[in-house]
């Protein structure tokens, strides 16, 4: 099978419900996946990333402000790259040092959870006022 790449970009303006962006992202994530070298369990779990991620960008960053978010999917070998940047305010899932797990009253903090309980590598950076992430699936 050859190896794909594809990207996926979106502006949400404040106050605009990001609701529309998130399915969109979420399809992509799907269309992308389906032809990809990943298990189906593995395929399931990486589009809930991919909403997860995208959707707290758009909840939590981009909540008082305009956002711009850029997510890229990249296949290499058995793996499943997928990078993540924003203009949101800096956030580093892989670093909260106060993450004890999801919040069992509000349910608050469960994309931490899956991120790092279904992400095989993280990184973060903040580059020119931007947050990038990126995250291996296998």
């Amino acid at each position: 099978m050859m190896a794909q790449k594809r990207r996926f970009s979106a502006f949400v303006a404040k106050g605009h419900d990001p609701h529309s962006t998130i399915l969109d992202a979420f399809q992509f994530a799907q269309d992308f996946l389906g032809g990809s070298c990943l298990e189906e369990r593995s395929c399931v779990k990486a589009a809930i990333l991919v909403e997860e991620l995208v959707s707290n960008c758009l909840r939590h960053g981009g909540a008082k402000r305009d956002l711009s978010l850029s997510l890229s999917l990249h296949e290499i070998h058995d793996t499943v790259v997928l990078n993540i940047k924003d203009d949101g305010p800096a956030f580093d899932p892989s670093g909260e040092t106060n993450f004890v797990g999801p919040d069992p009253e509000s349910g608050g903090k469960i994309g931490l959870a899956i991120v790092r309980a279904w992400g095989d590598e993280i990184a973060y950076s903040r580059n020119n006022g931007c947050n990038v992430l990126h995250l291996t699936i296998k």
